[in-house]
């Protein structure tokens, strides 16, 4: 009993000492907690991170691919005029005209009659003065070259104010070489079109060569008056031109970007081999093809854009082939040379070249053989993705891709790019327009001067009766015969 008291104290001494150790070890196991949580977050945030990285390395390796098909499509042979040629043809070209293509060789062409013959002779020569005796002998050269008359033709026109007692009204007469509301004439208009939509000149230039071949000052602000006035009479010929195109057979339809202010907008082209209708549009939509194709009854060539294809009613559709050819060596340009894969672009290729088939020239026999070929890729049964990615878009566009090849002379949309060119090469030189309205009067003027441009004969003559015809239809009061009294 004695040593209970002692006994009572050494144990209070151990409780303190134990709770010393036990706030020690709690403190301990706090930080160390701490510490695992802030472990624990580096590890989500690791795992984050190479969850990201993989996506960016994902993202980079269908760049790397796509680039690197592009890369390889342009280096693959491509179409009939130097594209996807038929393997059985010879690579190199033959010297010379090619089959198929316009005789441009115009000294091979038998010269026409000239309308003026002139004999040249020295008197004298030129060396040392000596005088030359005339002679029978002659060397014949033709000469081709233009007129210019560098002077302003400027002229004061008085038109009587006449009074019609029959129709009570007041008649005035016109000049034709003369258009309302400006001092500028027809040959001026007409100039100034040919230069901006078939030289692509801008607004600058056109006018420093109106000045410095003619003798014509004129300012920017002025040749813009003039194609916008321009745009006022053509727009009915332009009208025309959209009727003549949906009353075709075949209906080529593309379009390219445009820019209005620094804003993306959209020309649409609806062209045939006779004519070429530019369209201004906000949009690439469904809505703007619907408005083209109008009730037109005719094919349409296109290159599969879904607006064409949710617009137009499905048994007026052509798939261009080139685009679908294309398409398939993009698809299979990574593949090795003898894969499945290859072989099967190889095969739509051959399937393509079937409209050069001398066994097929009946057009009846020609579409039984080309659903047979087509069929039968469709049913090649393939663990390949580039062939099911293929065949996947030869099943959408199987029935337009057999019709493009029965009513098109190639089966492809090059026309509606070939027509399409000229304006994007205006665009990239004048960066769009500045308005929408401008955009407007470019698209008008430059279907009226394109179209004229394919017109056999002079275009500059059509484009002179197309323009005094729109003065007329805006003020009839042109159609009076004029005369003019030299006193």
């Amino acid at each position: 009993m004695q040593r209970f008291p002692e006994y009572v104290m050494q144990l209070r001494n151990d409780v303190r000492l134990l709770r010393l150790d036990k706030d020690r070890l709690t403190r301990a196991h706090l930080t160390q907690k701490h510490k695992a949580e802030q472990l624990q977050e580096q590890l989500k945030e690791q795992a984050r991170r190479i969850k990201d990285l993989e996506k960016e390395n994902e993202r980079l390796t269908r760049e790397l691919e796509q680039s690197s098909k592009t890369k390889q499509r342009y280096q693959v042979a491509l179409f009939d005029h130097g594209n996807f040629r038929h393997p059985s043809r010879q690579n190199k070209k033959s010297k010379g005209g090619q089959p198929g293509h316009a005789d441009t060789n115009r000294e091979a062409r038998k010269a026409a009659p000239p309308t003026e013959k002139e004999r040249l002779f020295a008197p004298v020569c030129g060396h040392c003065g000596e005088a030359l005796p005339r002679v029978r002998a002659t060397r014949p050269k033709a000469l081709v070259d233009i007129v210019l008359h560098p002077q302003v033709v400027r002229r004061l026109i008085e038109s009587e104010r006449q009074w019609c007692g029959h129709c009570k009204r007041e008649i005035c007469a016109r000049d034709s070489r003369s258009l309302p509301f400006t001092e500028y004439g027809l040959n001026t208009f007409l100039l100034v079109m040919i230069l901006r939509f078939k030289s692509h000149a801008s607004l600058a230039t056109i006018a420093s060569v109106l000045e410095i071949s003619h003798g014509l000052p004129i300012s920017k602000a002025a040749v813009c008056n003039l194609l916008t006035q321009a745009k006022r009479y053509l727009k009915g010929q332009y009208e025309q031109l959209m009727a003549q195109v949906r009353a075709g057979e075949v209906m080529y339809n593309d379009e390219t970007g445009w820019l209005v202010n620094g804003q993306n907008a959209w020309l649409w082209i609806m062209a045939n081999e006779e004519v070429t209708v530019y369209f201004a549009a906000e949009s690439r939509g469904r809505g703007i093809a619907e408005e083209l194709y109008g009730e037109s009854e005719a094919f349409s060539m296109h290159d599969g854009l879904a607006s064409y294809t949710n617009a137009l009613p499905q048994e007026k559709h052509l798939y261009c082939w080139a685009h679908v050819l294309r398409f398939a060596h993009e698809e299979t340009a990574l593949e090795q040379e003898d894969s499945p894969a290859r072989r099967f672009t190889a095969q739509l290729v051959n399937l393509y070249h079937l409209k050069n088939d001398p066994s097929a020239s009946d057009s009846t026999n020609l579409e039984t053989l080309l659903r047979t070929e087509l069929d039968n890729l469709l049913a090649v049964p393939s663990e390949s993705p580039a062939i099911q990615t293929i065949q996947a878009r030869l099943r959408t566009q199987h029935d337009g891709l057999i019709r493009s090849l029965l009513s098109t002379p190639d089966g492809t949309n090059n026309l509606a790019e070939r027509e399409l060119r000229p304006m994007v090469i205006s665009r990239h030189i004048s960066n769009g327009s500045n308005t929408f309205g401008g955009m407007e009067t470019s698209a008008i003027l430059a279907s009226i001067v394109q179209t004229a441009a394919k017109q056999e004969g002079p275009g500059l003559a059509t484009l002179q009766r197309q323009l005094q015809e729109g003065v007329q239809d805006q003020f009839p009061h042109a159609l009076h015969p004029v005369c003019v009294d030299s006193g």
